[in-house]
């Protein structure tokens, strides 16, 4: 995961995406969100973790074995536009099943935050760049962008609350999505895991920058 095909039918639907943005704000979008579900990446072969990788401007890298391993820099000229920021979302089954694509899209993120590009072209670079420089936080903490349920729990809950309408005012909802879904995965820069860790600062200021989902 994800697959050659996957990989294939990823590179249009986000290119139609940007496309799409650009047209009806004149701007690329400096950071995207994007929900990672099991089911879905189970029946694609990855189609949505491709699409991730081809917002970052990366591509997977594969074994003899045809396993993705790591992933591989596409230049800013053959690529052809800047490299976004994804803010990513996983659903608890995606988390228990894909724990190594995972650590790949952490990878992918903190590979692309450390090139030597203008943040013109290079908004994630940009973004872990003025986070730093606005909260004090450290490079690992800034260049978090996979978030999901603490080990062993599932889901939101924001559906029972509507459901049972348990709530008056929408931050009710997002607080609750926030307080669920705020648990950060990947590696630091000395490869330590980090896996659950409760960053729900980190995960309300990356989705503050957020102007696609």
């Amino acid at each position: 995961v994800p697959s050659a095909g996957a990989v294939r039918r990823a590179a249009p639907v986000v290119e139609v995406l940007l496309a799409r943005h650009l047209k009806e704000t004149g701007r690329y979008p400096a950071s995207m969100a994007m929900v990672l579900w099991g089911i879905d990446n189970i029946k694609t072969e990855g189609e949505a973790v491709a699409q991730v990788l081809s917002l970052l401007g990366v591509s997977p890298r594969r074994d003899a074995m045809n396993r993705v391993t790591d992933v591989d820099v596409t230049p800013l000229a053959e690529l052809g536009r800047p490299r976004i920021d994804v803010v990513m979302t996983v659903s608890g089954i995606f988390r228990d099943l894909f724990g190594s694509t995972m650590t790949l899209l952490d990878t992918a993120v903190r590979r692309v935050a450390s090139l030597d590009e203008p943040g013109e072209l290079n908004f994630v670079k940009r973004n872990v760049q003025a986070q730093m420089g606005e909260t004090g936080c450290s490079l690992d903490e800034a260049s978090v962008r996979v978030f999901s349920n603490a080990a062993g729990n599932y889901g939101t809950n924001v559906n029972f609350m509507v459901l049972d309408s348990q709530w008056e005012d929408s931050s009710e909802l997002g607080d609750l999505f926030l307080t669920r879904k705020c648990f950060a995965y990947g590696r630091d820069s000395e490869g330590r895991t980090f896996d659950g860790r409760e960053a729900r600062a980190l995960m309300e200021r990356a989705l503050q920058r957020v102007e696609l989902t």
